[in-house]
């Protein structure tokens, strides 16, 4: 049903906007509205367009979506009732100091138990949701303690391919220098580990799958930016267009998989 309504839907687009209004008021009455949770992570004074390149990702192709954004502060554990899917942004934060600071684990306690009791709910987690998600299973979440490169793009091959990821090899943006090590017990006793990066010798999970539940995590950043970010090195404007397109078709896939 979902590709037979976005079809109709670029159909509309096409058309003038007084007819636009009638068509649109028509198809999105036909088609009821699903909610897919994002659990933003971010504090008030960290600034990122990153949340607001998912709202965009997500309501251009999806119109019969409504994406509910909440605070990591304000989650209702009623969400898993409501809601067809979860996404766990990213973060300013580190996961990595939950183990000598527990005010800041216990700012995110409710976010991990939401993880744990979602069952058989999709959730695409994204870098520091992937820590957060790790953690809930008992992962460890470690440093790399080297100097910050800011936003980069590099390329990582997959091991296999998937409905939520179609290629063997991707570029992707990484930005986080938390990193869970694909050789922790409790990850490959829980996870399918499907791609890995090493950067200064540092081993780190790209994209871990749930063995059981619909937990996709990724370490990377789908996202992206927009267009018009800086990103720190030197990359051709093709490159960053492709991250860009395969970004947004794997955020794509996992609304497809939510609608399952």
């Amino acid at each position: 049903m979902l590709s037979v309504y976005q079809n109709l839907y670029k159909e509309i687009k096409k058309t003038p906007n007084k007819i636009l209004d009638t068509k649109m008021y028509q198809v999105l009455t036909s088609y009821p509205q699903k909610e897919i949770c994002l659990i933003n992570n971010y504090s008030s004074s960290s600034p990122t367009d990153r949340i607001e390149r998912m709202v965009n990702i997500i309501q251009e192709k999806n119109p019969n979506i409504e994406l509910k954004t909440v605070p990591y502060s304000q989650i209702d554990f009623r969400l898993l009732k409501t809601s067809i899917g979860l996404i766990l942004s990213g973060s300013k934060f580190n996961v990595s100091e939950f183990y000598n600071d527990k005010g800041l684990e216990k700012k995110f306690r409710s976010e991990l138990k939401l993880i744990q009791k979602a069952k058989q709910k999709p959730i695409l987690a994204i870098c520091y949701g992937l820590h957060l998600t790790a953690l809930a299973f008992k992962g460890k979440v470690q440093r790399k303690e080297i100097p910050s490169r800011g936003s980069r793009i590099i390329s990582i091959s997959l091991k296999k391919t998937d409905e939520l990821i179609p290629y063997s090899k991707i570029p992707i943006n990484i930005s986080h220098h938390d990193y869970i090590s694909p050789d922790d017990s409790n990850i490959q006793k829980n996870f399918d580990i499907i791609a890995t990066s090493e950067i200064n010798g540092f081993k780190a999970i790209q994209y871990m799958r749930h063995k059981k539940r619909p937990i996709f995590s990724v370490q990377f950043h789908p996202e992206t930016h927009n267009i018009n970010y800086n990103y720190s090195g030197i990359y051709d404007k093709k490159i960053i267009n492709k991250t860009m397109t395969i970004g947004e078709e794997i955020i794509n896939n996992f609304v497809l998989l939510c609608n399952q």
